[in-house]
């Protein structure tokens, strides 16, 4: 009786995993041929989701390479709207190899420009293809690095981006017209790969780098370490850098942060470090550190081959983060708890070679988090490509693996059309031929709660930062209601007064790019709570004060011809 008890729970268990997992089904006019001649080319072929002319609908960002060198020009940058058609003066071809590519407002117009890392300079242009005053940059050392990076960020809190850059013995930063920032560049051992990790660590208003380096000498590993950088290029403490002991480095992966605004001493970021060794077999070394410098918690794994970027979320909902990576060039995808201890279920092997960096998202509506990863397997003349996506303890959902066209390259998620549903984007090559695969996932829900890792999800800023959210993504919000208003109207909050948070509603009468800001009492601006194209709806928002101090602060709705602000009252 007890055996089948249980055997009906299993049942049960089953037939729901199957009923909440949402299959994926080809977006409208994909998959496409994106290139016949070029195939998408290590981070910058990753897709990268980005809504330029804010009209609601997000565009994706791709690089191709001629591998072989049949035409000219060799590079070609592809912005492609959701609906499939090329967006209007590209693709935009580049003799110049991109290595990584950024995405943020750059020049402060209201619009998102594109930030271009090439082998020898970067590059900041417009949604026009027009260079931004002040760029092309050089910024060469005469060193071909395929890892070289670009990141974006406000440093010091001033609302305008800086540029975070890497070459071959020290790390950069370009103000937003491309003149080089007061105390850079910082000498580093080695090369820094990956890019660096950003945020606010301390609480203070100014945001920090953390990034690892390494430096070979007779082909062994020398000096690999860990530093953080103020946004003045000073070192964060004196407990920084931290150095790698018995050979071990970070080659294929970024630092990753998380940060805790209540406490910083919880602050704390992640390193994943390979062995330089001549045998076949791997011993990677993950280190969890404390923003003071102390080893929280330390690791040891056999693998093969380089692990990827270590992801975050709450896989199991129970309030801990967790942790998730696959190795570079291997079969074996895996899931670590809070501790850095595999969990149950994990390592996961599937077809092919290439795990890489995942992407931990709620993509069914089973609970629990799920991990999502793309393989792929040269053995066949067109290969094979593959992107399996997990329960939290390693099942494979009912729908896993998806079998693109051609070697899947990159994945990306994001709400593509604005309707609140999940898009899953992948890149990939079949016999020179770049494919964009786009499917959509009815039913789930895209929110930023629901993808915490955002790196390859919607960081286009590149800051490998636990749940940060860039300042001007559009927040995919929804009307409360669908009877279209008669006037546009902003009412008061409430409560009011509130501590830390409340609710503004609005109404929008046109479809229209609506923007609702917060001001402080000095008439400062320091919060946009949106900034897109909404359709006529009502409309509610969460103001989370938790950050500031107590005091009178000011909403300003605009919208059209519209303009309204009111007070609120912020006590703690």
């Amino acid at each position: 009786m007890k055996n089948k008890f249980l055997l009906l729970i299993l049942i049960q268990v089953v037939l729901a995993q199957v009923t909440f997992s949402q299959t994926p089904i080809y977006y409208q006019n994909y998959p496409l041929e994106l290139d016949g001649n070029r195939e998408p080319f290590r981070k910058a072929g990753i897709p990268l989701i980005t809504d330029l002319d804010k009209d609601g609908q997000k565009e994706i960002i791709t690089f191709a390479l001629d591998y072989y060198g049949m035409i000219n020009p060799l590079c070609m940058l592809h912005i492609i709207r959701s609906d499939g058609s090329s967006y209007p003066n590209f693709p935009k071809g580049y003799d110049e190899l991109i290595l990584d590519i950024a995405s943020g407002d750059v020049n402060g117009d209201g619009f998102l420009d594109i930030a271009l890392r090439f082998t020898h300079s970067f590059d900041v242009i417009d949604r026009f293809g027009n260079h931004l005053s002040g760029f092309p940059v050089n910024y060469s050392d005469g060193d071909i690095n395929p890892t070289n990076f670009i990141s974006l960020y406000d440093l010091d809190n001033d609302n305008k981006l800086e540029i975070i850059i890497n070459r071959t013995g020290d790390i950069s930063v370009f103000n937003f017209n491309g003149t080089l920032r007061s105390g850079w560049p910082r000498s580093i051992s080695g090369r820094a790969s990956y890019n660096p990790a950003i945020g606010d660590i301390d609480n203070d208003g100014f945001a920090e780098i953390v990034l690892s380096s390494f430096k070979f000498i007779n082909n062994i590993v020398d000096s690999g370490a860990v530093h953080i950088f103020r946004h003045n290029g000073l070192e964060y403490s004196n407990n920084f850098p931290i150095y790698f002991d018995s050979a071990y480095f970070s080659w294929s992966s970024s630092p990753s942060l998380f940060i805790n605004k209540n406490n910083s001493d919880s602050t704390f970021f992640l390193v994943p470090l390979d062995k330089n060794s001549l045998s076949s077999e791997r011993l990677h070394k993950f280190v969890k550190i404390g923003i003071h410098g102390v080893i929280l918690e330390k690791k040891y794994y056999f693998d093969l081959m380089d692990y990827g970027t270590l992801v975050m979320g709450d896989l199991n909902t129970d309030g801990k983060l967790d942790f998730s990576s696959g190795t570079q060039y291997g079969i074996s995808l895996s899931a670590f708890d809070n501790n850095l201890n595999r969990i149950e279920g994990w390592p996961a092997s599937g077809n092919g070679e290439h795990y890489a960096t995942s992407v931990i998202a709620k993509i069914s509506n089973f609970g629990s988090m799920n991990i999502i990863s793309n393989t792929w397997s040269a053995e066949s003349v067109n290969g094979n490509g593959y992107i399996y996506a997990y329960t939290n303890n390693g099942v494979n959902l009912p729908w896993s693996p998806l079998r693109p066209y051609g070697l899947v390259k990159g994945i990306s998620a994001s709400d593509l059309n604005n309707d609140g549903s999940v898009e899953l984007i992948a890149t990939a090559t079949q016999q020179r031929k770049f494919y964009l695969h786009v499917w959509t996932m009815p039913g789930v829900q895209f929110t930023h709660e629901n993808f915490p890792w955002p790196q390859y999800g919607h960081d286009r800023y590149r800051t490998n930062q636990y749940g940060f959210v860039p300042p001007d993504e559009p927040v995919g919000i929804q009307p409360i209601s669908s009877i279209v208003p008669e006037k546009f109207s902003l009412n008061q909050n409430f409560p009011n007064p509130f501590n830390p948070t409340t609710s503004i509603k609005f109404e929008i009468k046109n479809s229209s790019i609506t923007e609702l800001k917060i001001f402080d009492a000095l008439g400062r601006e320091v919060e946009t709570l949106i900034n897109e194209r909404l359709k006529p709806g009502t409309y509610s928002l969460t103001f989370e004060g938790s950050k500031f101090t107590s005091g009178v602060y000011f909403y300003r709705l605009t919208a059209d011809d519209f303009v309204e602000t009111k007070k609120m009252l912020l006590v703690k």
